[in-house]
C-alpha cells in the first residue's frame, strides 16, 4: 500500500519519463537544450529570460470513487505485515491531476516541446513498476541535494515503487472556459498546455492496525551493494572484510546472517549507511546471501520484533596452498603425480571440486582439469591424483561449487602462485 511519499514519487515518475524520451527524441533535440521541471506555474521565468522547457504542475487532487475495488486481499498483498490485520480504515484512494505547459522563446518551441511531451505520455498509458522503480532509484541518485532525493533516502525505493504498483495516465480535454478558468486562478501568463489525471494512488494510515499484530516498517534496512574496499579487485575469501553499504542499516540491535547459518553475527562500525563484517571462517566456499536484521529488545509493553533487509548475494573463494609428490614418468614423456592442496575454509563433504592447472610457459599453454571425488567428511587437505600430464611449472587454481580460488601476482604483475613444479 502506498505511503505518504507516493503523490510526490508520481510526479518524479512522470518527470522522469519525460526527461529521459528528451535524451534521445530527434523532434525534441532539435529545439535545443530543454529544462524539465515540476513548478507552480508563477515560478516559471517568462519573457526576455525566459527558455525552452517543459513543467509538470500538480494542481489539484482528488478522491478516486474505485475505493471499493481495493479489497482486502488486494491490502494484504501490498502490506509489510507479520499477520494478518483487519483495517478498520479503507485506504484513502486519490487521482492526481496535472498541468503540462511548455515554453519556448522562439516561434514553435512550445508547440514542438507540448507535442513531443504528448506524444511520449500517449505511448506509455500505463507506468508499471519496474520503470517505477527505475525512476525513483534515479531521482534519488542524480540530485542528492534535492528535497525529494532526501526524501527518498528515508524508505526503500524497491518498497515503494512496489507499492505504488502502476500508473495510470490519461488525458483530461478542458472546454475553453474551464481552461481560462484554470490560469486565472495560476495568476500568470498563459502558455500551451495540456491537462492529464494520474490513478490510482493509495495511501494507508500507519495507525489503521489491529490490536495484537505488530506492523513491520516500510522503511527497514536495506543493502544495496557488498564491497571488498581495501583490494577491490580481489575476491572475496576468509578474513576479507566486507562493506555493507545501503540505507537504514542501523537498529536498536543489528546482526548480520550469511548464508543459512543459524548463528548471527555481530558487524562492527555500524552506521546508517554502511557496516563493516569480517567474513568468518566457518562458511562454506561458494555462493551466499547477506541481510542485514534488526531486533529491538523486548519490554514490557513490546514483543521482540525482528526486520530483515533484501538479501544480497556474494561469492567465498576458497584460498589454497599447493604441493607436489610422488611425481613418476609415464609413456610419451607424461607425468602422474599426487598435489596435496590445503584449504581455507574447509572443503564440505559434498561439495563439487575441480583442480585446474595452467602451465607457466611463454611458448606452452597447456592446461588441465582434474574433477575430485566426493568425500566422507569435511576437509582443509585434499590429495588429488593427476595422470597423463606434460612435465612443467603449472600454476594452480581449484574450484568449489564454482568459486574458484584466486591466483597472485609477483612483482612485475605476472602471476606465479600457487604453483606445482611437475618434473
Amino acid at each position: 500500500m502506498s505511503n505518504a511519499l507516493s503523490i510526490a514519487a508520481v510526479t518524479g515518475v512522470i518527470k522522469y519519463l519525460l526527461e529521459n524520451g528528451l535524451v534521445s527524441d530527434a523532434i525534441a533535440a532539435s529545439v535545443g537544450d530543454v529544462l524539465v521541471t515540476a513548478l507552480p506555474p508563477d515560478r516559471i521565468t517568462v519573457g526576455t529570460d525566459e527558455r525552452a522547457q517543459l513543467n509538470l504542475f500538480l494542481y489539484q487532487v482528488t478522491q478516486n470513487r474505485n475505493v471499493d475495488w481495493v479489497s482486502q486481499e488486494f491490502r494484504k498483498g501490498h502490506s509489510r505485515i507479520i499477520s494478518n490485520p483487519s483495517y478498520t480504515n479503507p485506504p484513502l484512494a486519490l487521482d492526481l491531476h496535472y498541468l503540462l505547459t511548455a515554453y519556448g522563446p522562439k516561434d514553435f518551441q512550445a508547440e514542438i516541446l507540448l507535442g513531443y511531451a504528448m506524444q511520449m505520455l500517449h505511448k506509455s498509458p500505463i507506468i508499471a513498476s519496474e520503470m517505477i522503480e527505475n525512476a525513483l532509484k534515479n531521482a534519488s541518485q542524480t540530485s542528492t541535494s534535492s528535497v525529494f532525493s532526501q526524501a527518498l533516502a528515508s524508505v526503500s525505493v524497491s518498497v515503494l515503487a512496489e507499492q505504488i504498483g502502476q500508473i495510470k495516465i490519461s488525458p483530461e480535454f478542458f472546454k475553453m472556459e474551464e481552461t481560462s478558468k484554470l490560469w486565472s486562478a495560476l495568476q500568470t501568463h498563459y502558455r500551451p498546455s495540456a491537462t492529464y489525471q494520474a490513478s490510482m494512488v493509495l495511501i494507508e494510515s500507519p495507525s489503521d492496525q489491529a490490536e495484537g499484530f505488530d506492523v513491520i516498517p516500510l522503511s527497514g534496512p536495506n543493502i544495496d551493494q557488498v564491497t571488498v574496499p581495501a583490494q577491490p579487485e580481489q575476491p572475496i575469501v576468509v578474513g576479507s572484510r566486507l562493506l555493507i553499504q545501503g540505507k537504514r542499516l542501523q537498529g536498536e540491535v543489528t546482526k548480520i546472517r550469511l548464508g543459512s547459518m543459524e548463528k548471527m553475527l555481530p558487524p562492527s562500525d555500524v552506521k546508517e549507511t554502511q557496516i563493516s563484517l569480517v567474513v568468518p571462517s566457518d562458511l562454506y566456499a561458494g555462493v551466499h546471501g547477506i541481510q542485514v536484521i534488526h531486533q529491538t529488545i523486548p519490554n514490557a509493553e513490546q514483543t521482540h520484533n525482528v526486520v530483515e533487509s533484501n538479501v544480497v548475494a556474494f561469492v567465498l573463494h576458497p584460498s589454497i596452498t599447493a604441493s607436489v609428490a610422488q611425481v613418476q614418468a609415464s609413456e610419451n614423456n607424461l607425468r602422474s603425480a599426487q598435489i596435496s592442496v590445503k584449504f581455507n575454509p574447509k572443503v564440505g563433504n559434498m561439495q563439487r571440486v575441480i583442480l585446474l592447472l595452467n602451465q607457466m610457459s611463454k611458448y606452452e599453454r597447456t592446461a588441465y582439469s582434474f574433477p575430485v571425488t566426493p568425500r566422507t567428511e569435511d576437509t582443509d587437505t585434499i590429495i588429488i591424483p593427476v595422470t597423463n600430464i606434460q612435465p612443467g611449472i603449472y600454476l594452480v587454481r581449484v574450484q568449489v561449487d564454482g568459486a574458484q580460488s584466486p591466483l597472485y601476482k609477483n612483482q612485475i604483475g605476472d602471476y606465479d602462485l600457487p604453483q606445482v613444479n611437475i618434473v
